[in-house]
């Protein structure tokens, strides 16, 4: 055999190899772009809808206890309202995460656990009208003179063990709800850790096939190993190598010359990009749900849902501890809104909310109430420069009026200021501090009422 016969042959077949060498490698590469973009935009999608579901199935059952709470018949209403909205997205998520699964399986229990929970909250919503009824008859006097009527209290007693029987059973009906929803969010995250099980080994099964094939080049066509190693070999197991990391980046793949490995090497770059994109951006949305979910979206406070959240974690602390509760209202806000406009009004709610903030005791936490309510918590070391801080914050509003553009607009807040009760009990301190405020508002507005011990408090008088 002649050496150009050999040449020759040697030529074939190290262009067959590397034919195949790089055949390989796109259909893997075309693979790992398939599977990680099915990864990041359908079952990330999927994971991020079913745990929008969860949540929603949670704040279902935090809206069934805004409807116990409810002292009348507008709160009342109100919870049914927030209810019928969960309600609502819970079915959206459902059928958006049907239609992402292509499968209605184990569906079927969600909406179950729904419709009992719904109806089962419809029964405690007659019931908490019932209670709201009854309690004001005895309040106003219905019955014998100087005394409750018995038989209303009776009654009473009766419809508030059936809404004690009532919230046992939604406790059940939410878990069976939060257990069908957690069993999707689970299913997804299966499914997602499945696939990349299986693109991690068919990347190393295709990963080790290339290896081979460039040691066969090189044991076959060894006059031509070093040209194979510059400009075949060395470029393929430095892309291999940049994308074999945990986490590629895409200024680590060298795009060198115009050939096909360049242009191979540009659309792994182009699509490691595009996934390193789409990650930073769902990061970036689960980041922007959670500031949502603690914050108000207009001062940037902490929320209601927030503080009272923060209120039940540390309930036994605060049991042991001094600690006071302000509730903080600006004064004939309606005025301002009927005056001059919503968009004005926002801008005094940040204005305070500002001012609140920047005073504020370090260790304190201030939140957003609702409308133009504000509420704040001075626990420990920050309970006693309470009254000081929020007088001091009180008069600065007052003595600065907002300007909007060139009219000047008078702006006060009136404050209830409560100290924990005998037992520690929160929510009997945060209904001291809401009387103060009142109080405050009964005595001219603009300013600061401390709620001082009575006789009727538990443990007795100061």
């Amino acid at each position: 055999m002649g050496l150009t016969t050999r040449s020759v042959a040697l030529t074939a077949l190290m262009t067959l190899v590397t034919l195949g060498v790089i055949v390989l490698a796109l259909a893997s590469f075309s693979q790992y772009r398939s599977t990680v973009t099915s990864l990041a935009e359908d079952q990330t999608r999927g994971l991020l809808t079913a745990s929008r579901l969860l949540q929603q199935s949670e704040s279902m059952v935090a809206s069934s206890a805004m409807l116990l709470l409810a002292e009348n018949h507008f709160h009342r209403r109100q919870a049914m309202f927030e209810i019928g909205d969960r309600r609502e997205w819970i079915d959206r998520l459902a059928s958006e995460l049907i239609e992402l699964r292509g499968s209605d399986a184990h569906f079927e229990e969600i909406f179950q656990a729904r419709e009992r929970l719904v109806e089962n909250l419809a029964q405690l919503d007659r019931w908490v009208q019932q209670r709201i009824d009854l309690r004001a008859d005895l309040r106003s006097g219905v019955g014998s003179p100087g005394e409750p009527d018995q038989a209303d209290l009776v009654q009473l007693a009766d419809v508030e063990a059936r809404i004690a029987e009532l919230i046992r059973a939604n406790r059940m009906l939410s878990r069976d709800l939060g257990v069908a929803v957690s069993f999707h969010v689970g299913d997804i995250r299966h499914d997602i850790q499945q696939t990349v099980d299986v693109l991690e080994k068919d990347i190393a099964r295709r990963e080790t096939i290339l290896k081979s094939s460039v040691v066969g080049v090189i044991l076959v066509v060894l006059a031509t190993v070093v040209f194979i190693q510059r400009s075949v070999v060395g470029r393929l197991v430095t892309l291999q190598r940049a994308i074999a990391r945990e986490r590629p980046v895409a200024d680590d793949i060298a795009v060198m010359g115009r050939d096909e490995i360049a242009r191979m090497a540009q659309t792994i770059r182009h699509y490691v990009a595009r996934i390193n994109h789409n990650e930073q951006r769902i990061m970036a949305m689960n980041d922007e749900l959670d500031f949502l979910a603690t914050h108000d979206a207009l001062t940037q406070l902490k929320n209601r849902h927030y503080f009272e959240r923060t209120l039940n974690t540390y309930r036994e602390s605060l049991e042991d501890q001094p600690y006071c509760v302000a509730m903080i209202d600006i004064d004939n806000f309606k005025l301002v809104n009927d005056r001059h406009g919503h968009d004005v009004g926002d801008e005094v709610i940040r204005w305070v909310a500002d001012l609140l903030q920047a005073n504020m005791p370090e260790g304190s936490l201030l939140a957003r109430y609702g409308g133009e309510e504000f509420v704040a918590l001075f626990p420990g070391e920050a309970a006693p420069l309470a009254q000081d801080a929020l007088e001091r914050t009180r008069e600065r509003i007052s003595a600065a009026p907002f300007v909007i553009g060139d009219q000047p607009i008078t702006v006060s807040v009136s404050i209830g200021l409560a100290s924990r009760l005998p037992g520690g009990d929160y929510a009997l301190t945060l209904k001291a501090a809401d009387e103060s405020l009142y109080q405050a508002k009964r005595q001219g507005r603009n300013r600061l009422v401390v709620r001082r011990r009575r006789q009727d408090d538990e443990g007795g008088p100061r």
